[in-house]
């Protein structure tokens, strides 16, 4: 008998340790999770492009900052520099324009170029702006947004009687549409009526089902003929009208 209860006080002292560490678990279950650590907006810090051009084509940009000779400039990435020749003839011949567009590169290049003095001492009409379909890939729709922002802030402290034509980000294939739509209806309200003017031809671009329209793209991402020619008729009128009207209010006078 003494034997036997021994077994039982043991059993009965195994028992209660068990439970108890199992308290002591879902108290430590319960305690609230740490809080989330935000990162910093990547899209809002300027850093040079990586892609193996890009200083070789800064340093162009520099070149034609210096000259001056420009009423209009096209500022952005491959879509921008890919500009089928013919097309843009077509629509924008009777101005001087320049193209200030570099492969690869997302808003944080364009904000370290402008930093780095493309466009310094100039003062051209109107700058037609699509940045952020690089960015994609790196940043939350509300972030690149964030970062067109800066960009154009940026434009109209540099180049204060400007007008900037801003694009919306076109449909692409290595993106979700979704994400491109949440990212534009943030842009759009940076058209001030006057000084911004926003612009988004996307829609253009996708059929009844909200799909993209063969031939638009030559790959998942750049405009083939057809599609450099939607863009140049969806602002050709508009850029003609803020070609036409007085410059732009500096950024001070608007509190842009």
């Amino acid at each position: 008998m003494p034997r036997y209860f021994s077994r039982l006080i043991l059993l009965v002292a195994a028992s209660f340790l068990s439970w108890g560490g199992m308290g002591a678990a879902s108290a430590d279950d319960a305690k609230p999770a740490p809080p989330a650590v935000s990162r910093p907006n990547t899209a809002i810090k300027p850093s040079p492009g990586n892609v193996r051009w890009f200083m070789r084509d800064h340093g162009k940009n520099m070149d034609k900052t210096k000259k001056q000779k420009f009423d209009v400039c096209f500022l952005g990435d491959s879509i921008t520099a890919m500009w089928a020749g013919d097309v843009f003839q077509k629509h924008f011949g009777k101005y001087t324009t320049t193209n200030f567009g570099i492969g690869g590169d997302r808003t944080e290049n364009v904000l370290w170029r402008l930093d780095r003095g493309e466009l310094t001492g100039t003062s051209p009409k109107v700058i037609v702006l699509l940045i952020g379909t690089n960015n994609m890939g790196f940043n939350t729709a509300e972030e690149i947004a964030e970062g067109v922002k800066a960009v154009v802030t940026n434009l109209r402290k540099k180049c204060p009687t400007t007008k900037i034509l801003l694009m919306g980000i076109f449909p692409k294939k290595d993106a979700p549409l979704a994400k491109i739509a949440a990212t534009n209806a943030l842009v759009a309200k940076l058209d001030d009526g006057a000084s911004v003017r926003y612009r988004d031809c996307g829609a253009q671009f996708l059929d009844s089902e909200g799909k993209i329209k063969p031939g638009i793209l030559s790959d998942s991402v750049h405009l083939t003929n057809k599609g450099y020619q939607i863009w140049g008729e969806a602002i050709a009128p508009l850029l003609a009208e803020m070609m036409a009207a007085p410059k732009a209010e500096t950024a001070e006078a608007t509190g842009n």
